[in-house]
């Protein structure tokens, strides 16, 4: 689900203003967006809104970024404010800088506009964070100054500060009587000598200590004093008197919550970094000191959350949290950096093995199903490894690599672990590089569409094709489905393509039944993603290209997968109805791969299953895939659907499928996604509106 977002455009273009829009929503946000374009405008519409975001034109005809800039600040509101240019200096961009601007993009280069943006977004959470720990600090002071323990803060031998608590307890009326005079006036010189032989070696060494001592009021009288001591960083020392216990609890539990998370109680990220620091710096001192950092992210967790609550998921952090712990020594530290992501910074480690065998164990844990409220939960992690080196000068650049290993673990398996190697950096520039490219692939009309044909198993005749989709690449060549489509999907681009690989493949194959005189006319299967089927104009656009191309509905298939389909079961259902009402087909593609969705076959108008390439690969050996294909074959015709198997590629294949009944297939065996032209040479060479009424058979069943 995107993420929301309250965005105020200070631009005088319309288009512009839809480019950067364009922009947030390919970065996975929902921009709620107002225009301005003058000093009056913007002053108003801080004052009626809350906005998350400003992004600015650098020049407006009458206002310009700087004066924007400046009306903001009036405002006093901390809201991130972005300069977008077409033509900026150096010199400007860095006196917007200073003047207190965040970021500045050029108008040619926006996609780095939603990393920018959710960036600031997190360092102005930082920020409130942070100032509402100072208002909290505030409240703590004041709370010290009426608390009925007393409390000093001394320099050296020297009172800087004393409460009134601390001034009755000793006697005195007013802190002149103490402030700028030594701690000796209060104690024995007996007292005093062993404060220095035993309390000020510890209080050097651990930077605490806390017990019992005999103190002297102002009139001489003795009595015995709870004492904590503490020394600051800056060699300040605190000294609390009496109910030594419940004030170090105070002040414990506020340097506690500010360095951990509220949840899980282990360390947050402020902590992690000042402790990555540390040992950054360890490792340019120590000779042979080795520390290593391991990024991880909870797999499923969300599924956890919307299947079974927010409670149950906090429960199961909190329990993994524990777990973590479990396997680690004290020295080492682990860290939530919030949602399902911990990172855990072993010290001192002698040797990658030593790092293995901690990753093992985690994995190993999960094996077993975590019992949380009755359910059982099965989870696991992705672990991304970096093993420090001196190359690393900050913890920023640490972790970032650290989270590019453990997106290349989720990606290769779940539950599973990556060590980070410099290529994987050079992956992410050159996916960064791709995503680039394929925003401007369709403008440029690099893709053209391949077919696959689809045949009838019985009559040994195509009855329609496959259209897959191919990019040839300017300069890499041709560039296989696997590396881009998943590209796509992520960045929002894979809606306009399969919209391009719509208009395409309907107008070939209209192109077809009206240029060939066949038997029956051609149909074509096209795929749709998720996203397609969240788009409110999808009906609206695919009767849009059948109306242009004179299609009918009922030779054109719509394949989605089985997981598509009961992700939202009444707006699919409602969706496959439209379909059904133009004559359109669906298809299940990859049938038996994803969630169990026989249950509810029988409230979806499809018409066809197709048996995932998987199992055909594995057909007629005997084994488990020629019961899962035979079963696939007869809950079709129980259910009268028609059943396609892809990814045939041997006669052994073809004949059992074949003797099952299975009605269509397609597959190397037949041919390969083949260019229109080269469709057309093979299949209807020398056929027109006035020749042979039939496309070639397959020759294999010739």
């Amino acid at each position: 689900m995107n993420e929301t977002l309250n965005v105020l455009i200070v631009e005088d273009s319309e288009d512009d203003a839809l480019l950067l829009l364009r922009e947030l929503r390919r970065g996975q946000f929902d921009p709620n967006w107002e225009r301005v374009q003058t000093g009056e405008s913007l002053r108003k519409m801080l004052t009626t809104r809350t906005w998350d975001a400003i992004v600015s034109d650098y020049s407006l005809p009458g206002f310009n970024a700087p004066a924007a800039l400046e009306i903001v600040k009036q405002s006093q509101l901390d809201i991130p404010f972005i300069v977008i240019s077409g033509a900026i200096g150096e010199r400007s961009a860095v006196e917007m800088m200073k003047a207190g601007a965040h970021d500045y993009l050029m108008k040619d280069n926006l996609t780095r506009l939603p990393e920018a943006i959710r960036r600031e977004l997190r360092d102005a959470r930082i920020r409130a964070e942070r100032q509402q720990a100072q208002v909290v600090l505030k409240q703590q002071q004041a709370a010290i100054e009426a608390a009925i323990d007393g409390i000093a803060i001394l320099q050296g031998d020297t009172y800087l500060y004393t409460n009134q608590a601390h001034l009755k307890l000793f006697g005195y009326q007013s802190s002149q009587e103490l402030v700028g005079k030594s701690w000796r006036l209060l104690y024995s010189p007996e007292e005093v000598e062993r404060f220095e032989r035993e309390i000020f070696p510890v209080l050097e060494s651990e930077r605490a200590w806390q017990g019992e001592v005999t103190a002297k009021r102002k009139d001489g009288s003795i009595f015995s004093q709870g004492l904590s001591l503490t020394l600051t960083e800056d060699e300040r020392m605190i000294s609390v008197c009496r109910d030594i216990s419940n004030l170090k609890h105070t002040q414990d539990l506020l340097i506690y919550n500010t360095l951990h998370d509220p949840l899980t109680g282990l360390p947050n990220r402020k902590l992690l970094l000042e402790r990555l620091e540390l040992a950054i710096n360890r490792a340019k001192r120590i000779e042979n000191y080795q520390y290593a950092v391991l990024f991880l992210d909870l797999d499923r967790f969300k599924v956890v959350n919307d299947s079974l609550g927010h409670f149950v998921g906090d429960k199961l952090l909190v329990t993994i949290s524990q777990k973590l712990k479990m396997h680690l020594r004290n020295t080492d530290l682990v860290a939530r950096l919030g949602g399902d992501e911990f990172v855990i910074l072993l010290e001192d480690i002698d040797s990658p093995e030593d790092v293995i065998q901690v990753v093992d164990r985690i994995l190993a844990a999960c094996q077993t199903p975590f019992e949380i409220d009755g359910y059982e939960i099965f989870t696991g992690f992705s672990i991304g490894i970096v093993m420090g080196n001196p190359d690393y000068h900050e913890a920023a650049s640490v972790m970032r690599d650290a989270d590019i290993a453990m997106y290349r673990a989720k990606a290769a398996s779940k539950n599973s672990s990556q060590f980070f190697d410099a290529a994987m950096h050079t992956q992410v520039l050159n996916r960064v590089a791709l995503e680039t490219d394929l925003r401007k692939a369709l403008e440029r009309e690099e893709f053209v569409v391949y077919y696959q044909p689809i045949f009838d198993l019985q009559e040994n005749q195509p009855i329609g094709f496959e259209a897959l989709v191919r990019w040839q690449h300017p300069t890499r060549g041709f560039i296989p489905p696997d590396e881009f489509i998943s590209v796509a999907e992520e960045t929002g681009s894979i809606v306009h393509l399969d919209r391009w690989v719509l208009e395409k493949a309907c107008q070939q194959i209209a192109n077809w039944n009206q240029k060939f005189a066949l038997n029956s006319p051609l149909k074509i299967s096209i795929n749709l993603s998720v996203q397609d089927l969240h788009q409110a104009s999808l009906i609206r656009e695919i009767d849009r290209v059948l109306a242009e191309t004179e299609l009918a509905g009922n030779c054109l298939t719509l394949e989605i997968t089985e997981s598509l389909l009961i992700s939202e079961i009444d707006r699919t259902v409602d969706l496959l109805a439209q379909f059904a009402s133009r004559e359109i087909e669906v298809g299940i593609d990859d049938f038996g791969t994803g969630y169990s969705s026989l249950g509810y076959l029988h409230r979806f108008p499809v018409n066809n299953l197709k048996i995932d390439r998987s199992f055909v690969a594995r057909f007629g050996s005997g084994n488990r895939e020629d019961r899962v294909v035979d079963t696939i074959v007869t809950l079709g015709k129980q259910l009268g659907l028609s059943v396609t198997a892809e990814g045939i590629e041997t006669t052994q294949q073809l004949e059992q499928l074949q003797k099952l009944g299975c009605e269509f297939g397609q597959g190397y065996l037949f041919s390969k996604p083949l260019a229109a032209a080269e469709i057309e040479r093979l299949y209807f060479s020398n056929r027109s509106s006035a020749g042979s009424t039939a496309p070639k058979a397959f020759p294999c069943a010739s």
